[in-house]
């Protein structure tokens, strides 16, 4: 008896193994991308995730589309499909049927049809105001999606560094906030899913590239705040990650590929060595931890050397482009990716949106290193951002009391002389601050003039002003002792949208850039003609250049001295040519060349003129 109960333990086991190492029922969790059009340059190519996907194989009975090839992956879970839409496909849903020759399923994939012109819309020029915003840190105007249940870091804002609940609907009943002040362009920081336990508020550690983070609100909601801005003559810019993903993000629980992500025995950061790509000197193994260490501990660093993960990037850029009407994207950590992958997606960006804005981010102090990118030894390279320019503006600005040699606004006349380095320097995106670096307000001492000038000199200097949010409402830390990221990314107050909730020091500011930005608007010259300008003398730290187009010109003269300074105009002659009278932008007053005139102390003025 007890023989016979071994041997019946012993086969119930058997069965039980048998059965446990049968293949799980075939099912589809994800497709991407989760839909497309017709009409598109870019080659689809499906990844299809679920339980044992990658054994079996897959057709289209519907007709109308093609699969050429059929991948599989490392991962058992997914299959790569190459898909060919013949010219003239319908639009419609297409059902797929899936087989191992045992178990069949079927699922569904819809094209869409595109909009017509969708091909040439238009990307930033030099006429137009980008404004940068982090959602979760602007209005929150849903405290209903401020926490979720499907997310795992909660509001807390009385954490600097925790979610404060800033959201889409915040942005959107903004927008005639950000028309008034003259904004004509929004960026924000990442919209998808950040997932991480801590600090995800930022977005750069996506979790889902196809998914709006419910905190912020729903792709739906995008999709509308997008087309309301556009009625409002507003564009949008989509902040994207090709990098870095999250440690949250789905597929790190199951990659598709083992070259997915750069994989080492231990945590390995990035050395942050980007002069590495250009340098004729550098070590592979330097040049390798740049583009494959990890940027921190929480974002994986993907690797574009895989063919798959490059088409993905360059699908999910195209879907959100296509999907949300977009006028184009900023590329995070530009520099951190292999140089060929990155400038093959720039590429494929180019090739679908001819005349969109591939912006990237090349942090380099250097104007020789960020001209790198934008010639490039490529096709296309990118619209790149004036980072060295950034860097001496708020050390020309608070330098006004006897600058040394090379100090003041001599600063940005230096680094203004290098734009021979540039394919276009027009086209150089020009900040004095964004969210990695102190406000610069801040920076200049909380001195609301200051920060006047330096927006003078942003809004009438060569390229594609870029303002950061708050700014023109003296945003600043609630604490001016101890600056950081979370400190200094703090909310906007929803009362500052309408003058009658400024007070009167922030209206003044708010008054003083949106007249500005206004006025820019309607100003060709200051958009886009040719600058001219003059050393600014030791003795006087004032900077005066002009903005030059057909007969008409804009003369720009900042002020950064303790003391008035007369002007000379016999020395600006060659900005002047045979202008006679001018008339003062902000005030509307009229003045004569040769006329005495003051600039005074810590004070921009700016005058057009025609008859040059």
């Amino acid at each position: 008896m007890k023989r016979t109960l071994l041997i019946l333990t012993a086969l119930l086991a058997t069965i039980t193994t048998a059965s446990a190492m049968k293949t799980p029922k075939p099912e589809v969790y994800r497709i991407e991308p989760p839909c497309w059009w017709t009409g598109m340059e870019t080659p689809l190519q499906l990844m299809v995730y679920g339980s044992s996907l990658g054994e079996g194989s897959v057709s289209c009975p519907d007709g109308g589309i093609i699969i050429d090839a059929i991948h599989k992956a490392d991962s058992p879970n997914y299959l790569f499909l190459d898909i060919t839409i013949p010219a003239g496909a319908r639009a419609g849903d297409y059902t797929f049927q899936w087989t191992n020759g045992r178990q069949k399923l079927s699922f569904v994939y819809t094209l869409h049809e595109r909009t017509a012109g969708s091909a040439r819309r238009s990307g930033l020029s030099p006429s137009d105001v980008l404004y940068l915003l982090m959602p979760d840190r602007f209005i929150n105007a849903d405290p209903d999606n401020d926490s979720t249940p499907c997310t795992a870091e909660k509001a807390n804002p009385q954490d600097d560094y925790g979610r404060m609940g800033g959201d889409l609907e915040g942005i959107r009943m903004s927008l005639d906030y950000l028309s008034e002040l003259g904004v004509t362009s929004v960026w924000p920081t990442p919209v998808t899913l950040d997932n991480e336990p801590a600090a995800s508020y930022h977005g750069y550690a996506c979790a889902d590239y196809y998914q709006i983070d419910p905190r912020l609100g729903t792709n739906e909601s995008y999709r509308e705040l997008t087309r309301e801005a556009a009625a409002r003559g507003i564009s949008f810019l989509q902040d994207i990650v090709p990098n870095h993903c999250g440690t949250a993000h789905w597929w790190m629980k199951d990659l598709p590929y083992k070259d997915w992500i750069h994989v080492f025995d231990t945590f390995t950061r990035s050395n942050y060595a980007m002069t590495t790509h250009m340098d004729p000197h550098a070590a592979d193994v330097d040049r390798a931890l740049c583009v494959q260490g990890w940027f921190d501990n929480s974002m994986p660093d993907m690797n574009l050397k895989n063919p798959f993960l490059l088409q993905y990037f360059i699908q999910v850029t195209v879907w959100w482009m296509e999907y949300a009407s977009l006028a184009g994207v900023r590329i995070d950590t530009y520099p951190y990716s292999d140089e060929k992958a990155i400038s093959s997606y720039t590429a494929a960006l180019r090739k679908e949106y001819p005349n969109a804005t591939v912006l990237a981010e090349c942090w380099f102090n250097h104007p020789q290193q960020v001209s790198y990118w934008e010639r490039g030894p490529w096709p296309s390279g990118p619209t790149v951002m004036d980072f060295p320019l950034m860097g001496e503006i708020s050390h020309a600005f608070r330098e006004d009391t006897n600058p040394g040699w090379g100090q003041g606004m001599v600063r940005l006349y230096n680094v203004i002389s290098n734009d021979f380095l540039y394919k276009n320097p027009n086209e150089l995106l020009v900040f004095g601050e964004n969210h990695d670096v102190n406000r610069l307000y801040e920076m200049l001492g909380r001195n609301p003039e200051k920060l006047k000038m330096a927006y003078t000199f942003l809004a009438t200097t060569r390229g594609i002003p870029q303002i950061y949010y708050g700014s023109e409402v003296l945003l600043a830390a609630r604490d001016s002792r101890k600056l950081g990221h979370g400190e200094e990314r703090i909310p906007m107050p929803s009362r500052v949208l309408t003058a009658a909730g400024r007070d009167p020091l922030e209206e003044n500011v708010f008054s003083y850039i949106s007249r500005l930005l206004t006025w820019r608007k309607t100003s060709p010259t200051v958009q886009t003609g040719r600058l001219l300008h003059f050393l600014p003398r030791y003795d006087e730290n004032m900077y005066v250049y002009f903005r030059i187009l057909d007969n008409e010109c804009v003369m720009v003269m900042i002020n950064n001295g303790n003391q008035s300074v007369p002007v000379d105009w016999p020395r600006y002659a060659e900005g002047l040519g045979k202008a006679s009278v001018g008339t003062e932008v902000m005030s509307g007053r009229e003045i004569t060349v040769g006329q005495p005139l003051e600039v005074p102390a810590q004070t921009a003025i700016f005058f057009t003129f025609a008859g040059i």
